[in-house]
């Protein structure tokens, strides 16, 4: 898709990494097209080593984010601290959320998918849509992939700027010694990558998947209905 030009760009990050992975390649890209690119992160990082491998996690975790995204180009890092594994959509986090999208005043918005497989995703993605939509803002929003691939509406090559990415992610100390996100991304990215053109000769690229929320008056888009559907699933599981 085109990208933003010198505008305005809020990256909505449940955990410190999720940026990374979900749209890494993507903020690298905007950010080398002038565009001023904020970082939320919501949860504090404290259930990130359950087997202690650090003394202070939740130091560790934002000084690893902010080393991650610094190799993307970014500085300008903000810290919530919802209780990491936990966090629940309740006032205080719909009051971050839309005070977070009037006082940046973006152009465009990345946030995690209400069909991602992590509790504290699928928070998240509500409260930043239900801000989105109650408060009537301009600005696109945009689903990027974690933890479940999409029913994507954009596709962006980063192939570009993949080198960063895979940079931001080797940050990450702590998370890779629980998971290997490092194969976890290159797949997706090579996976996202069939949907560049092709032709005979071309060489393979990465590329990252988003589904943009539909603001049709009186039309659901698929991906509503179902962040409904889990929201009611939570409630009563709660």
């Amino acid at each position: 898709m085109p990208l933003l030009q010198n505008g305005r760009v809020l990256v909505v990050a449940p955990h410190a990494d999720d940026e990374t992975l979900g749209c890494g390649g993507t903020l690298a890209l905007l950010r080398l097209a002038g565009c001023a690119v904020r970082v939320l992160v919501v949860t504090d990082g404290a259930a990130g080593d359950p087997l202690h491998y650090v003394k202070d996690v939740v130091a560790v975790r934002q000084s690893e984010c902010r080393a991650a995204v610094a190799r993307l180009g970014i500085d300008d890092v903000v810290f919530l601290a919802e209780p990491d594994g936990a966090c629940k959509v309740h006032a205080g986090l719909r009051h971050a959320m839309t005070r977070a999208l009037t006082a940046f005043a973006p152009d465009w918005v990345f946030a995690p998918a209400a069909l991602d497989y992590h509790r504290d995703h699928v928070a998240v993605s509500l409260a930043v849509a239900e801000a989105w939509r109650q408060h009537a803002m301009k600005c696109r929003l945009f689903y990027y992939e974690v933890w479940s691939p999409l029913p994507i509406t954009h596709v962006v090559d980063i192939g570009a700027v993949m080198d960063l990415k895979r940079a931001a992610l080797e940050q990450y100390a702590l998370p890779l010694r629980y998971g290997n996100y490092r194969q976890a991304t290159e797949g997706l990215s090579a996976y996202r990558g069939l949907f560049l053109p092709q032709g005979e000769g071309m060489v393979a690229s990465c590329a990252e998947g988003f589904m943009e929320e539909s603001r049709a008056d009186g039309v659901r888009s698929t991906l509503l209905g179902l962040r409904e559907w889990v929201e009611r699933t939570l409630t009563r599981s709660g």
